[in-house]
């Protein structure tokens, strides 16, 4: 099976500009991201798609892989379609499950990734995975930076 991950990333963010280049310990979120998504063997490759030459001439620096996109998508999921697209023409092979990696998580871990892949895997009637874990306090609960996921009482979310 040909699994990808792609972490979209892009300069632009309008609650923190350049989010993807700032350091963490020395190194940028996105080197932080593409390491540990790296580290992931369910993983065939990992690319990041971008609209931000920086970015990728970053990425290309440190040994990785870039695929730029384009300015206009509002979401990071036409990005990665758009990067989807681009590397199967590039790699004249399918992809068979794309992993979206986010860009802004540079605490994730192998095993993070491997957990929500493994269900797409195991049954192909499951078309889409995401991982949550339970909101523990009411600060959390009002967190508007919090994302939250309702579900329904087989715990699929809505």
């Amino acid at each position: 099976m040909n699994i990808i991950g792609i972490i979209p990333a892009r300069m632009g963010s309008s609650r923190f500009p350049g989010k993807p280049l700032k350091n963490i310990c020395g190194i940028p979120m996105i080197a932080h991201v593409y390491y540990r998504s790296k580290m992931a063997k369910i993983l065939n490759d990992v690319y990041v798609a971008t609209c931000d030459q920086e970015i990728a001439d970053y990425i290309n620096s440190i040994g990785g892989k870039s695929i730029m996109t384009s300015k206009n998508h509002e979401r990071a999921s036409e990005r990665t379609l758009e990067a989807c697209l681009k590397i199967e023409e590039k790699n004249k092979k399918k992809i068979d499950i794309i992993v979206m990696l986010q860009g802004d998580e540079p605490m994730i871990i192998p095993e993070m990734i491997e957990s929500a892949v493994l269900p797409l895997i195991n049954n192909p009637e499951i078309k889409v995975s995401n991982l949550m874990s339970k909101i523990d306090t009411e600060e959390e609960r009002n967190d508007p930076n919090e994302v939250k996921v309702v579900v329904d009482k087989n715990n699929n979310a809505l």
